[in-house]
């Protein structure tokens, strides 16, 4: 049993990590060189990953190569130099040109941070996308706004993690979904709102932990059902004439919907864990297809896995937004960089360590920032093979001295705000607490210039409201935050039928983001049947908790 170094809470290094640690440790010269088990818990070496890494907030800033304007990730005159994605992916430059050698005299972070502020940075993460510009961690877009991790989507707007989906607005966690709103963790929707964590339905409103489903509201753990309200059977007949007592149309009607519906969920029963299909020996939330991934969160189709949030991730260990296989210690790396540890934004490859947006199956580079396919390079400069194998083992006993040696990359060091940054979504604090940690506390910019506020109140229904709405700027009821309807998100919400929104995009992805529980698990036992559980709602929490055999025995 150890203390964390940085909260102080007792944790415990089971002998699976030892055994990994030992499986992926790199080898230089035929010797392999062990990685020390860690120094933080699990909590806070999910903190320190995540807050390198900024998952929806974009600013306005200039290219530092062209000195155009354009969208980033980064904020403007943050100390780093950052180019158009479409620049940096070309060949105007050259990133051995930054390369410097080791200074045994230093930290191995305080010299890679300062590598990071010279060598350009990417604006956004994008690959092959079409008319998506504001979006970043994507890839196969077209016309797509404010998305972020997603994939293979079509006309989707205000998202985080969407796949494979087409004419999707303000959804969280989502694939092959098609004309949906507001709707979490699910996958082949079609035409519905407001659903969690169902899957296969279609045409219905308000739904939580629903299968195969058609014509339905306000509705939890139904199977294969049609024409259910609050889980009560009618008639087609009588359901139709009974949708109309709930026009979704109206604002007033839709929250009354919603609220009667949290009051129903409040008090339903809960499953131990939010999961679809094959999830076998496995435990978390969010999973959908999984084999022995223990303590993982929003992955899907994996196997081998311990805290890894991911897509199709094999023998991943404490692996956040990753893909592929065989990493410890990585953020934001899809592909991961196999038989790896400690990256960041790297992508493909094979036999990295500490390396930052480094791309295109680059391999055995150590300490290095902005590669296109390279290899033996630290810090930036280029070695022979013999040259590297050498060196690396030198730096490594010199970062086991210092203590560097097995940890990532520190929060102090992130270019990214740690109030902007994903950490703070799971590990709230407040600036104070912020800069007592000597961390950096981002001031947000809004990049809105036209202020043309609309006056009185929003008309109520959507069949109310014309297009010169998107003219007009709002404010976001809850945060004050000027925001705009743009003319896709209105043509939507007529097509679909739902009210002008009040709030904020970000403050609807908060709404989003507060709807999941944390990533974490608490021992408790079934309220039905007293086995022992792990589940994410902690002890506390009022809400009936069944193991998995007690809900599927209640579903209908």
């Amino acid at each position: 049993m150890s203390n964390c170094a940085q909260c102080s809470q007792a944790f415990e290094n089971p002998q699976s990590l030892l055994d990994f640690l030992e499986r992926i440790a790199p080898v230089f010269n035929g010797k392999k060189i062990s990685i020390p088990p860690p120094t933080l818990c699990t909590g806070c070496r999910l903190q320190r990953r995540l807050a390198h890494r900024n998952e929806k907030t974009l600013f306005e800033r200039k290219c530092d190569k062209t000195g155009e304007m354009m969208i980033s990730i980064h904020a403007p005159n943050d100390g780093y130099k950052v180019v158009h994605k479409d620049e940096w992916w070309s060949d105007n430059w050259d990133p051995l040109d930054f390369g410097r050698d080791f200074n045994f005299d230093r930290p191995f972070f305080e010299q890679f941070e300062e590598l990071q502020k010279q060598v350009p940075r990417m604006s956004l993460l994008q690959e092959k996308n079409e008319n998506s510009d504001y979006a970043s961690n994507v890839s196969y877009l077209k016309n797509c706004y404010l998305l972020f991790s997603a994939d293979h989507d079509k006309d989707c707007c205000y998202g985080v993690w969407i796949e494979r989906s087409r004419d999707c607005f303000d959804n969280m966690l989502i694939d092959e979904c098609e004309r949906t709103y507001e709707t979490i963790f699910s996958d082949k929707i079609y035409n519905s709102s407001f659903i969690y964590s169902c899957s296969q339905c279609r045409d219905s409103a308000f739904l939580r932990d629903c299968r195969g489903c058609s014509d339905c509201l306000m509705c939890w753990g139904l199977r294969n059902k049609q024409y259910h309200i609050a889980n009560q059977p009618y008639s087609k007949e009588e359901y139709l004439k009974k949708l109309e007592e709930y026009p979704l149309s109206s604002y007033k009607n839709m929250m009354s919907c919603k609220e009667q519906f949290n009051g129903m969920i409040k008090d339903s029963i809960q499953p131990e864990m939010r999961k679809k299909g094959r999830v076998v020996d496995s435990t978390g939330d969010f999973l959908h297809d999984t084999e022995n991934c223990i303590n993982c969160f929003e992955l899907s189709f994996s196997k081998d896995c311990t805290n890894t949030t991911g897509f199709q991730m094999k023998d991943g260990y404490d692996c956040t937004y990753a893909n592929g296989e065989f990493a410890y210690e990585t953020c934001e790396c899809f592909p991961v960089p196999s038989h790896s540890g400690f990256d960041l934004n790297s992508y493909t490859g094979s036999n990295l360590w500490y390396c930052d947006l480094c791309m295109n199956n680059c391999q055995n580079m150590f300490g290095c920032v902005g590669f296109k396919k390279a290899s033996y390079c630290i810090l930036n400069k280029q070695y022979t093979q013999e040259e590297y194998e050498e060196l690396v083992p030198k730096i490594i006993e010199h970062m086991t001295k210092t203590k560097e040696w097995g940890e990532f990359f520190p929060i102090k060091i992130s270019p990214i705000g740690y109030n902007i940054s994903e950490a703070n979504a799971f590990f709230s604090l407040d600036k104070k607490g912020i800069e007592k940690n000597g961390w950096k506390w981002q001031e947000e910019i809004d990049i809105e210039k036209d202020h043309n506020f609309w006056e009185g109140e929003i008309p109520d229904d959507i069949k109310d409201v014309d297009e010169s709405i998107c003219e007009y700027v709002l404010k976001c009821e809850v945060s004050g935050k000027a925001y705009k309807i743009i003319s896709q998100e209105f043509v939507f919400l007529k097509q679909i039928g739902l009210p002008i929104p009040r709030r904020h995009p970000d403050q609807r992805h908060k709404d989003r983001f507060a709807l999941r529980n944390p990533r974490q698990l608490w021992e408790r036992q079934c309220e039905k049947c007293k086995k022992d559980i792990q589940t994410t709602y902690s002890p506390e929490r009022t809400e009936r908790i069944y193991c998995e055999e007690c809900y599927m025995a209640e579903v209908y």
